[in-house]
């Protein structure tokens, strides 16, 4: 908010940071502890199928609507979305829905068009906290146009964001053998060295994760993480998706300094019974992104039920991760609303 505000802060003797801004503007933020925290220490809200709008004679499990992406950002505190991609082999493009024909409403239909939006809301403003894309692909390729396909998604996302916007597997593994080496001798990269930027993670555990990852050995050389078990060399980000049964998994993961995405909800079955448990334990439990249809209240669902909805307690968009944080950690260390619009 000005440039003014980390001179004030030195002038005053008061903690020193990460102080970022546009080389024309001068210093536009300031947070004191960007130089000590890191990726894995944050807790966010996510949205599962981000981009979803039920058709009108939806069924239960697929009645539910989100609104635009760059909303979701700006005014919902969401900082992990989910986008299901679907590779249409005439036009040569990926596009954005859940179901043919069953399920296809959809806020942004083409995949270079959901990350425009992205992008748009991220450029409005570079001092908030990485942002989670998680892609799960709906096609599986086969062995003979696996690198084809793979050029083309990651390309879209090049043809938005440039590659120094997006925190890639060999950023995270340095020097090391292994993006797990990397993370265990280095940890995740600081919040100050990745403020603006994008990570994405490819939800998949067949035939595009074997190829992705070389025949499952690394991912040396690509763009994206992809969800791996908890002893895979390449394991970055990995999906333990019921907080309950997966509690042993998560709190293993967490202790690896892998970053952990869980569901608060699936099927409209928390929210239509009112029934919190699993939003509870997800957020208790320590998962980094805990992913939800509702990211807003929402009275009644059904009409004569109960409010439900996901909110990260105590810093929205995002709080100090309460397994992984350091002590010295608060809310506004992550991202503070006076600098986002």
């Amino acid at each position: 908010m000005g440039l003014g505000l980390a001179a004030i802060l030195a002038d005053c003797g008061g903690e020193t940071g990460a102080t970022t801004g546009t080389p024309d503007a001068g210093p536009t933020f300031h947070y004191a502890h960007d130089d000590t925290l890191r990726l894995n220490h944050v807790q966010v809200k996510g949205t599962h199928n981000s981009y979803h709008v039920a058709q009108p004679d939806a069924i239960k499990p697929l009645a539910y609507t989100h609104v635009p992406l760059d909303q979701q950002l700006r005014s919902q505190g969401v900082r992990q979305i989910e986008l299901d991609t679907h590779y249409n082999y005439v036009k040569d493009s990926y596009e954005v829905f859940h179901l043919g024909t069953l399920d296809e409403g959809t806020t942004c239909r083409l995949f270079t068009e959901c990350l425009k939006v992205v992008k748009a809301w991220s450029d409005e403003n570079p001092a908030h906290m990485p942002i989670f894309i998680q892609i799960e692909p709906k096609d599986d390729p086969l062995e003979g146009e696996a690198e084809k396909l793979f050029g083309r998604l990651e390309g879209d996302v090049l043809s938005v964001f440039p590659r120094e916007r997006v925190i890639t597997p060999d950023s995270v593994r340095g020097k090391a053998a292994s993006v797990r080496e990397g993370l265990a001798a280095n940890g995740w990269p600081t919040l100050g060295e990745v403020r603006g930027k994008i990570v994405f993670f490819v939800d998949n555990s067949s035939g595009f994760r074997q190829y992705y990852t070389h025949g499952n050995k690394d991912l040396d050389g690509r763009l994206m993480f992809i969800d791996g078990e908890l002893d895979s060399p390449w394991s970055g980000v990995i999906l333990a998706n019921t907080p309950d049964t997966d509690a042993m998994k998560i709190a293993a993961a967490l202790k690896e300094n892998l970053i952990v995405r869980t569901r608060a909800d699936g099927d409209n079955e928390e929210p239509f019974a009112g029934d919190t448990a699993h939003r509870d334990e997800a957020i208790a439990g320590g998962a980094n992104l805990v992913s939800t249809d509702y990211p807003v209240g929402v009275k009644g669902v059904p009409a004569t039920g109960p409010e439900y909805v996901v909110e990260i307690p105590g810093g929205t968009p995002a709080r100090c991760n309460p397994v992984t944080a350091p002590e010295e950690c608060t809310a506004k260390d992550i991202e503070d609303p006076q600098f986002i619009k």
